[in-house]
């Protein structure tokens, strides 16, 4: 599953929700936004074949991570 595949099932998922679970769902789009494919290092562009190898936030947290990561492999996961 794409990165905009994934916000697109929670945005579908957290339609009609009560405040709490929509509150939830939106805590569970801003970590997936956070996760995303790496684009850039610091201001340098990263070629296409590198920006969906590396996970974004990871990477500027001091991890070659590749991506999805373990956390978007889990939410992927629990949402099936």
């Amino acid at each position: 599953m794409t990165h905009d595949e994934l916000l697109k099932k929670i945005d579908r998922r957290s339609v009609g929700a009560s405040l709490l679970d929509s509150l939830a769902w939106k805590s569970l789009r801003a970590v997936v936004e956070l996760h995303k494919p790496a684009t850039f290092i610091g201001e340098i562009p990263l070629p296409k074949e590198l920006s969906t190898v590396l996970c974004d936030y990871c990477f500027r947290l001091g991890y070659n991570v590749k991506y999805p990561c373990e956390n978007i492999w889990v939410i992927e996961k629990e949402l099936g």
